[in-house]
């Protein structure tokens, strides 16, 4: 057996091409999601996408990142912001799943990138007020989680010194001893 090659390869790179992303591959993408796993089914995610083509929302989009994020971002050829339901439909109880639920999707896109040649670089960094501003979120039932930038793998030389120093570092993952606990 082996490791599923989609998710070893899957990273989160700073540095996107210019190739475009077509509409059927943020298809396949949401596709993934929607095969997540959830907690009663409920599936609480929402994806707010804007295409890099589209000048104007794409900038607004970028002005919701925060730290470096907006300076290396603006390249991706796709911005989502991914948004949890805070509650469950069929009892309107908090769902203490919800966040887990988001990142089961999260992931699943990131693999299914991966596996068409794409990759996601998701990010925390950026103002939560100001994407549930952006998207007209209610935030008593809503809550934004990632924006996650999509793209084909760039020029790392495109990026400042310091990103680019960071983009060819060797990827490093904990050995599976520091982590998996075998009760006996």
């Amino acid at each position: 057996m082996q490791l599923n090659t989609a998710i070893k390869n899957r990273w989160s790179p700073r540095a996107f091409s210019d190739k475009p992303v077509t509409g059927e591959m943020i298809n396949l993408l949401f596709e993934a999601a929607r095969w997540a796993p959830s907690a009663m089914n409920e599936q609480p995610w929402s994806y707010y996408y804007v295409q890099r083509s589209n000048h104007k929302k794409f900038s607004e989009m970028v002005g919701v990142l925060a730290g470096i994020n907006p300076h290396w971002a603006k390249n991706a050829q796709v911005l989502i912001v991914s948004v949890v339901k805070k509650h469950y439909d069929y009892n309107k109880l908090p769902n203490k799943s919800a966040l887990h639920d988001i990142g089961a999707a999260n992931v699943s896109i990131a693999i299914q990138a991966a596996e068409m040649g794409l990759q996601v670089h998701q990010m925390a960094g950026f103002d939560k007020e100001k994407a549930i501003a952006f998207l007209q979120l209610d935030s008593t039932g809503f809550e934004p989680v990632t924006v996650i930038a999509v793209g084909f793998p760039g020029d790392p030389e495109q990026l400042p010194e310091d990103l680019k120093l960071r983009e060819l570092q060797p990827r490093k993952r904990k050995e599976i001893m520091e982590f998996a606990i075998e009760l006996k």
